[in-house]
């Protein structure tokens, strides 16, 4: 593998940058030069004024010194997520049989969030395995989230209430809610945080509603409402939508729930195959309970 000086210089003549552009003030010329022959490291520090120079990204840059490809964990990660959208359940057995005894604790976690999502598409109900204890530990424990944890949180709240620790989930959403905050600045959202906590909430709103906490469900729109629709993607939007839709489906009016349903449908008709089967599975099965729900509350 080429060294981190090497990987800079290449990265500096494809943009065509001089090296007085980019060393000013950060190191000597004669330095600049055995740095990047890959004489010499430099402090974590000096990389980030260089790659700041280069107008690059710690992300991008670790991307093309693995030869432009990414970790093997997040290769793993976009595997599992890729065969959920679709709802290829037999790719995503594969990819948990594999790895859930893994040494590598990324590699245990991945099966874990993989379990989890093959168990609640399944079943409301089902048994914590190792893997998904060895997750909600490491998450759990953890004193603060970075942006993994952040993306991955919201499998903390089926492993709650199948492990019977219902009680934690105000502290997860909490946590979460306070983890994001973090991410967000007075400029926007540059890590997407707003599109986990969109997801996190329509999460904990399907949570609420298995678990029948009709109240807590009927509340947690406004938070929906309450997150800034500009600082979303159209995935959390679609998101932030279907909550609405939900929420009306439920406490609201049946025609806008239903009309907000078919104009997501509408813009997921766009893409033939469909790209992400979830969003339609989750509104057919809400439909189908919010019936029950309506009948059971006003006969």
């Amino acid at each position: 593998m080429k060294s981190i000086g090497q990987i800079v210089k290449m990265i500096r003549q494809i943009k065509g940058f001089t090296q007085s552009e980019v060393y000013s003030g950060v190191m000597s010329r004669s330095f600049a030069h055995r740095f990047e022959n890959g004489e010499h490291d430099i402090s974590a520090t000096k990389l980030f004024q260089i790659l700041d120079n280069l107008l690059i990204s710690v992300e991008e840059f670790r991307f093309i010194q693995n030869d432009y490809h990414r970790s093997s964990e997040q290769e793993l990660n976009q595997q599992l997520q890729d065969a959920y959208d679709v709802h290829n359940l037999q790719e995503m057995g594969n990819i948990i049989n594999e790895n859930k005894n893994s040494g590598n604790l990324s590699f245990k976690s991945i099966a874990g969030i993989g379990q989890v999502l093959v168990e609640t598409y399944q079943s409301k109900t089902f048994v914590i395995t190792p893997a998904m204890e060895s997750f909600w530990n490491q998450l759990f424990n953890s004193k603060a989230w970075t942006l993994q944890e952040i993306r991955n949180a919201d499998i903390l709240l089926p492993i709650a209430i199948n492990s019977h620790r219902e009680s934690l989930i105000p502290t997860i959403v909490n946590r979460f809610e306070n983890n994001c905050q973090k991410y967000l600045t007075a400029r926007g959202d540059p890590f997407h945080v707003s599109d986990e906590l969109m997801g996190m909430y329509l999460t904990l709103l399907q949570t609420d509603l298995n678990t029948e906490q009709y109240d807590s469900a009927n509340q947690l729109v406004s938070k929906a409402r309450d997150v800034d629709k500009f600082l979303l993607t159209w995935n959390g939007r679609f998101a932030q939508q279907l909550i609405i839709a939900i929420w009306n489906l439920y406490f609201g009016s049946e025609e806008e729930g239903e009309t907000i349903i078919a104009k997501i449908s509408g813009a997921e008709s766009l893409y033939v195959p469909t790209i992400d089967h979830n969003l339609k599975a989750i509104a057919d099965m809400r439909r189908k309970l919010a019936k029950i729900y309506k009948k059971r509350h006003t006969d």
